[in-house]
């Protein structure tokens, strides 16, 4: 099956363009959002800070087992990315990542293999799993480890919704369509973790305009009258700019090097 929007050497580790985000007053109480063209080409930086559970968040269904079979070792061109020490230790650290990127890499699964990778991708545990993480991660500030860890996962949902023949899909959707929905920005969050969960929203709902766009067009309509409802807007125009500036390059002939 095609897979898009892997985790690769020259990852980027904030959101294109910066989306529309609440911003919050001094005394932590429900915040206005900002004017989107005011935040549009802002650069966050990313700092370390130590891991901490939201309070409130929901507890994530039991772990998934990670896969068993005997994993290769990767090749010399894989340490040689700058990036693989984090990458091994954000695998290291979530079994259902180092399960799902073991089968995710592979080029030929046998008949086993496809099948435990096939059950991974239509689990309900694991959906459960991914949803929380994206939702609430632990981190109360954005680091590079972070950042890939969010996008292996959001990886995973896409992989996952793209199979068609998966027996959950259904399921699947309405979960993308509803970790859209959830306002999750409680009082006091750091900027730069607002902008990297309306960063997961705006990769969410550009999956379903992939797979399911007459869902992501309901997302629109339902978010009206919420705290989400100019943020979901602004996502919405945001991807749906960036297909068009796609459509476009693919669209123009690039003339090659001189001779």
């Amino acid at each position: 099956m095609n897979v898009k929007h892997r985790i690769v050497g020259g990852a980027v580790l904030t959101i294109g363009a910066a989306l529309a985000v609440f911003v919050w007053s001094r005394t932590g109480s429900d915040a206005a959002l900002p004017n989107p063209g005011q935040t549009r080409d802002r650069v966050v930086q990313r700092d370390r800070a130590p891991a901490l559970l939201p309070p409130g968040s929901p507890a994530p269904a039991t772990e998934p087992e990670a896969a068993t079979d005997e994993e290769p070792k990767p090749g010399d061109d894989y340490y040689d990315n700058p990036l693989a020490e984090a990458l091994l230790r954000v695998l290291a650290k979530d079994p259902q990542l180092k399960a799902f990127k073991y089968y995710h890499h592979r080029p030929l699964l046998d008949e086993g293999s496809l099948a435990k990778y096939h059950a991974m991708l239509s689990d309900p545990a694991v959906f459960a799993i991914v949803k929380h993480d994206l939702l609430y991660p632990a981190e109360t500030k954005v680091d590079q480890e972070s950042e890939f860890k969010r996008l292996m996962k959001i990886d995973y949902l896409r992989e996952a919704a793209e199979w068609k023949e998966n027996p959950r899909r259904d399921e699947l959707i309405g979960l993308i369509t509803s970790a859209i929905l959830t306002d999750n920005y409680p009082p006091g969050m750091g900027m730069d973790m607002r902008l990297s969960l309306s960063g997961n929203k705006r990769e969410l709902f550009a999956l379903l305009e992939d797979v399911a766009p007459d869902q992501a067009g309901e997302i629109l309509a339902a978010s009206r009258g919420t705290r989400l409802e100019p943020l979901i807007a602004y996502v919405s125009e945001s991807v749906a700019r960036s297909k068009r500036l796609e459509a476009q390059d693919n669209g123009t002939v690039h003339p090659g090097p001189p001779l």
